[in-house]
């Protein structure tokens, strides 16, 4: 990896593989006071049409924040992120999350990095799509 005090423009991030498991849902969705079934409760989410139990798109956006910082380094600090929700994922489903810088400025406070990143399905799909800014400090 390019370290982020010298990234370039355009720079693709490692890819990072993963996913969630019911028990991870269930937890997401206890702090964060969602108590939607879809969301833990398997049997339900499939009478509801889904393949199982559904991946909350605010998880979908914590896990866009979490890989750019892991990427980023220790002393990162996120400074926004946002992002729509394109599909859905159930627990279990491969994901991928990808980025890129889309730029990288000094600041007062150190390198200043915005990132385009997705989350996958396996075949492509995105999941959610979005920016992710960042700060290294000098």
């Amino acid at each position: 990896m390019t370290g982020p005090e010298t990234v370039p423009s355009g720079e693709r991030c490692p890819a990072r593989a993963y996913s969630h498991s019911t028990a991870q849902l269930f937890r997401f969705s206890a702090v964060s006071w969602n108590a939607h079934r879809i969301h833990y409760d398997e049997p339900y989410a499939i009478s509801e049409g889904f393949a199982g139990p559904v991946v909350q798109s605010t998880l979908h956006g914590e896990m866009l924040a979490r890989h750019a910082l892991d990427w980023a380094g220790p002393d990162a600090r996120l400074r926004a992120v946002s992002w729509r929700n394109r599909a859905t994922a159930v627990a279990g489903e491969p994901l991928v999350w990808r980025a890129s810088v889309r730029e990288a400025a000094p600041g007062d406070d150190g390198l200043r990095l915005c990132l385009d990143a997705a989350i996958e399905k396996a075949d492509g799909t995105p999941c959610a799509v979005g920016t992710v800014e960042l700060v290294r400090p000098a």
